[in-house]
């Protein structure tokens, strides 16, 4: 797992999170322990008051660090490992079943982490989005070529293709659509790989700021922000997609009870996408700026009105919910969650003890 291997390469043992954030909290209570026996030996009574508290803050961290191990090292196993939790809700979200013998045993080879599975539910359907735009761009040629078109007629009203303006202006929406939801996508998966190996060298960073009176306060909001980047956000992408939004109710996907399907390839689900063929446009290779071929541009259009307008009026904007949903709102709503836990744990991971029993009612 990413979270408990090495940040500066070589696999070398002292570059693991761990062992970052054990040595620091154990020179935390080394120091405690020192300044209490100099201040019984000086009798100093205050400073003795002072280290017996930073005793308790240093041994409270190390109860910490020893929690979020177990979580991380168990718990993720089970939830994002190779047979796990997160592997049978995705399966569900494309209509199959978690033990179905069609699923290749390597085809989820690279999802070791709840932040893998994440990715993988955002991948998902932008597998679709290059074969929605080679559609669009067969429908162009033709579409594109008949909106612009304008000629005078003498002693008569002029003929223009105006009436398909409207197709034109979807295609280019859909293109500007599709770009930009691309360009989000790269975004949070390049974030979601900083996150994946990055967060346990952020931990032990929190470990050792909270070592200290000052930056204690600091340290525990980074404790409990890299933790809730690493466990709690994609955990919580992965139940709201699966619940809200699962990829074989959409209209984009075949039905996967088909019996000729499969409910998976190596390297992941068969993620067919239920699009029309794409339109012949080889007849407009050459001499399509002929304003003589309008009426060859009229009858393509309606040789193929019923794909284009189910493509049109159903599929794009079916598709555009799904990437909606599944790289901007269903992120989103991860992040609130992210942000309840990460205000209802600082305190927790503060190891102020007066405060841990309200953080722990506040956290569940």
């Amino acid at each position: 797992m990413a979270f408990t291997s090495s940040f500066y390469g070589g696999g070398d043992i002292y570059a693991d999170w761990k062992t970052i954030s054990v040595a620091a909290a154990a020179l935390s209570i080394l120091g405690s322990a020192a300044l209490i026996m100099l201040s019984r030996l000086f009798s100093l009574k205050n400073l003795e008051q002072v280290a017996k508290t930073e005793f308790v803050f240093a041994a409270s961290t190390v109860m910490i660090v020893l929690m979020t191990v177990a979580i991380v090292s168990v718990a993720e196993a089970r939830l994002g490992g190779t047979n796990s939790l997160a592997r049978c809700l995705y399966l569900n979200s494309l209509g199959c079943a978690c033990n179905d013998p069609s699923v290749p045993a390597g085809a989820f080879s690279n999802t070791d982490t709840l932040i893998d599975w994440m990715k993988l539910y955002m991948a998902t359907p932008t597998h679709c989005v290059q074969k929605f735009m080679d559609i669009l761009y067969a429908m162009e040629i033709p579409i594109g070529a008949m909106s612009s078109v304008y000629m005078e007629i003498f002693m008569s009203e002029h003929a223009g293709g105006f009436g398909v303006k409207w197709i034109e202006e979807r295609i280019m929406n859909a293109t500007q659509s599709f770009s930009f939801y691309m360009y989000m996508f790269y975004l949070l998966d390049h974030a979601l790989d900083f996150i994946k190996y990055y967060a346990g060298f952020f931990f032990s960073i929190g470990v050792v700021l909270r070592a200290f009176p000052p930056s204690r306060g600091v340290g525990a909001y980074l404790m409990a922000l890299s933790f809730g980047l690493y466990f709690v956000f994609p955990l919580s992408y992965i139940l709201i997609a699966t619940f809200s939004l699962p990829h074989a109710q959409s209209d984009v996907v075949a039905d996967m009870s088909d019996p000729g399907r499969t409910c998976g390839t190596v390297g992941g689900p068969d993620y067919a996408c239920a699009l029309p063929q794409v339109p012949d446009t080889d007849q407009f290779a050459c001499g399509s700026s002929d304003p003589g071929r309008f009426m060859d541009f009229r009858t393509w259009l309606i040789a193929n009105y019923d794909g284009a307008t189910t493509f049109i009026r159903v599929r794009l904007p079916d598709f555009e919910r799904n990437l909606a949903h599944s790289i901007c709102i269903f992120p989103m709503m991860a992040f609130v969650v992210l942000l309840t836990f990460v205000l209802n744990t600082t305190n927790l991971f503060g190891g102020n003890i007066p405060e841990i029993g309200r953080g722990l009612v506040k956290l569940i």
